[in-house]
């Protein structure tokens, strides 16, 4: 009975979720594997007022012996719930010999969101919905903090950006099963989840579980320790944001140089760029770096950082640093970009 109220709630949370983010009748794009979590969000979503307009996508990497049974039992089920099925596949013994830098698991991701855009393209939309849970945001978690990942990384999956929803990140895998177990729903396991030759995996089978050992609360404890860098990162983008656009307001109106108006360029003076603390300066780089970049700040490393830093108070003027689309021009006693 308490399991039936808890799963009725999270039902009535479901349609609330929808409702935020969807019209009566706009597709809603499902990433599913078939394994517990999509499953799961997959029943979730039938119980609601937006069941026709659900669109589950499979993507097959036919890598397991087990990809067509799952294929297969997903296009039976939805031609049973009335609703539309979209299916991809991928030769990634061919594609891992194009791109042989790149790990499986790069791959893998690449592909299956092209899928999704391509469905979202079909479809009209630019959504999709994904059953990334708290375990999910846990792992990721330490496997960006192994890459050395700054606070975005280590924030990682939130409810919703760039078009992907995620509804069930405050739910724990085990509350997962435990509904699916209890009422005999069907799923499937996906069996490479027990190999450990993807970092992933190692992760979740050898290392994260041995913080169930040393505090039960483990969860809830990095959960909140997210959350608050959540919330400083939110600050330090405010503080940066603030001082560019505040530069930018003070050196146009100065008059000091000429703005070519037809030209749109942002500036701050260097003096007041070296009034910022170390943290601060940095965050400021990283922030022109991202927007210069396509929103991505993939290739600046410390180095690269402490080196446009360097490039800001060299004594020579008339100069340009340059990396990926990153471009800074000194101008006497400011830095355009």
């Amino acid at each position: 009975m308490f399991l039936y109220f808890e799963f009725h709630k999270k039902i009535k949370n479901m349609q609330k979720f929808l409702e935020k983010y969807f019209q009566n009748n706009e597709p809603i794009i499902l990433a599913c594997s078939a394994w517990p979590d999509s499953m799961y969000l997959l029943y979730k979503l039938l119980n609601t007022d937006y069941k026709k307009n659900i669109v589950v996508c499979y993507f097959n990497h036919k890598t397991r012996l087990e990809t067509e049974d799952e294929e297969q039992y997903l296009e039976a089920f939805c031609k049973k719930e009335n609703i539309a099925f979209e299916t991809a596949s991928c030769d990634f013994e061919k594609i891992q010999k194009i791109y042989p830098s790149k790990s499986f698991e790069e791959l893998a991701r690449e592909k299956r969101y092209q899928f999704f855009d391509a469905i979202c393209n079909i479809y009209k939309t630019n959504k999709v919905i994904t059953a990334h849970h708290l375990d999910d945001k846990i792992e990721t978690f330490f496997f960006n903090l192994a890459r050395g990942s700054k606070l975005t990384g280590l924030i990682n999956m939130t409810e919703f950006h760039w078009g992907i929803l995620r509804p069930l990140l405050n739910l724990e895998k085990t509350e997962i099963l435990d509904y699916l177990d209890s009422n005999n729903l069907k799923y499937f396991i996906d069996s490479s989840n027990s190999e450990n030759k993807y970092t992933r995996n190692k992760l979740r089978n050898n290392i994260i579980p041995q913080f169930e050992e040393i505090n039960s609360a483990y969860k809830k404890n990095i959960k909140n320790t997210i959350n608050y860098f959540s919330e400083l990162k939110d600050f330090i983008d405010t503080e940066v944001k603030n001082f560019l656009e505040e530069q930018w307001i003070k050196i146009f109106n100065s008059c000091e140089y000429k703005i070519n108006t037809l030209q749109i360029y942002w500036y701050f003076y260097i003096e007041d760029f070296n009034k910022k603390s170390d943290l601060l300066q940095k965050e400021i780089i990283k922030h022109i770096f991202y927007i210069s970049n396509n929103n991505s700040t993939i290739w600046l490393s410390e180095a690269n950082i402490l080196d446009i830093i360097k490039f800001i108070n060299w004594k020579n003027n008339k100069t340009i640093k340059e990396i990926k689309e990153l471009k800074m021009r000194k101008e006497n006693k400011i830095i355009v970009y």
